[in-house]
């Protein structure tokens, strides 16, 4: 079973098969996603995305998927770059294996028609940004 989170925030378990999901096997899990207005005024948008940091000693990044010139939803993927274990007890970012990292991204020209689709290891997670 993998976990997908629909547009409005509700979890639901579903087969491999639902909407054509697939993990990565350097994918990175999220417990939390949200799209915030930037710090100051005329900032534009960011997601922000946190989650449980991995076993593993790596470097967790948020990457757009630029192949596809006007999709519906840019997706966006969690991922890990893994890092040397000799004497590490986190990672370059600060976070402790165990805790929970968090990661931000602006969003500017990242859009696609619709939205954003946020997607780790445990399911993926759209975001309208586009009001018609």
């Amino acid at each position: 079973m993998e976990l997908f989170v629909n547009s409005d925030g509700k979890s639901k378990n579903s087969s491999s098969s639902a909407a054509g999901w697939r993990g990565r096997s350097d994918g990175i899990a999220f417990d939390r996603a949200e799209v915030r207005a930037g710090p100051t005024l005329g900032d534009g948008l960011y997601l922000v995305v946190s989650g449980p940091v991995p076993d593993i000693p790596a470097q967790i990044k948020l990457r757009p998927v630029l192949n596809d010139l006007a999709p519906e939803y840019r997706r966006i993927e969690i991922v890990s770059e893994s890092q040397p274990e000799a004497g590490v007890a986190g990672n370059k970012n600060g976070d402790k294996r165990g805790g929970k990292y968090e990661r931000s991204m602006p969003l500017s020209g990242l859009s696609g028609t619709k939205g954003i689709e946020l997607v780790g290891s445990n399911g993926t997670r759209k975001f309208d940004l586009i009001s018609h």
